[in-house]
């Protein structure tokens, strides 16, 4: 497919594996990718993989935020016409053991860097009539609670951006902004440790998880993409 042919995309988290998927399915059909990080080997491996504008950024400082964003337009040669906020962090504790910073941490990166980002997207096409697709990466935590999974915090902020996408797609659209949000569930990334005692992972997902597998990071970039292109207008 070519979906994506003359179309420029800026990806946050761009080098962890849901967001490396999403980079790769953009590129194969046409688009040219900003890709946001803030791990630097990881990117530099991604950069020399992908044809890809590496921009090395951490979200959790809103002013680098907001300059990442800049370079990425400078770096893409104008305005965006796509936005995927794959950009995450898993800080889980039991919830009497949740500290500021592990609060913190999840609503920063999770909940607060996305609208900022976005924000600032949104903002630097004022001048322009390109339309322009968001979706957002929430995750099935968003919906389940008390399940013993130490995930309090992750869930609140996960929930917090159903309710920020609803917010901003509802705000933009009279403006040609489209605003979606994917909530996957298990995916097979490095951030998943669920596996590393197999035995006690496979009882999990049987347990918890009705088709008794963890998803792809390549099924999440296809649901994405989908709701990134036309065939979603």
């Amino acid at each position: 497919m070519t979906r994506f042919v003359g179309r420029r995309a800026i990806v946050t988290g761009a080098a962890g594996g849901i967001g490396a998927a999403i980079v790769a399915r953009l590129l194969a059909e046409g688009a040219e990718v900003a890709a946001l990080d803030r791990d630097k080997n990881a990117l530099a491996e991604l950069a020399r993989v992908q044809k890809v504008h590496a921009i090395e950024a951490d979200l959790l400082d809103l002013a680098a935020a907001k300059c990442a964003v800049t370079d990425s337009l400078q770096s893409l040669g104008g305005g965006v016409d796509i936005l995927i906020q794959a950009a995450g962090v898993y800080a889980l504790a039991p919830s009497l053991a949740v500290t500021a910073s592990d609060w913190g941490l999840n609503l920063d990166i999770n909940l607060r860097a996305s609208f900022f980002v976005a924000q600032a997207v949104v903002a630097a096409r004022a001048d322009t009539d390109r339309g322009l697709a968001i979706v957002n990466i929430s995750s099935t935590g968003a919906f389940r609670s008390g399940t013993g999974d130490a995930a309090l915090a992750y869930s609140a902020s996960k929930s917090g951006l159903l309710g920020l996408t609803r917010s901003m797609a509802a705000e933009w659209a009279r403006s040609g902004v489209r605003v979606n949000v994917v909530a996957p569930g298990v995916i097979d990334t490095s951030m998943l440790r669920l596996m590393d005692d197999p035995e006690s992972g496979k009882a999990w997902v049987d347990a918890r998880v009705p088709l008794g597998r963890i998803g792809k990071p390549e099924e999440v970039a296809a649901a994405v993409c989908f709701l990134a292109s036309d065939d979603a207008s």
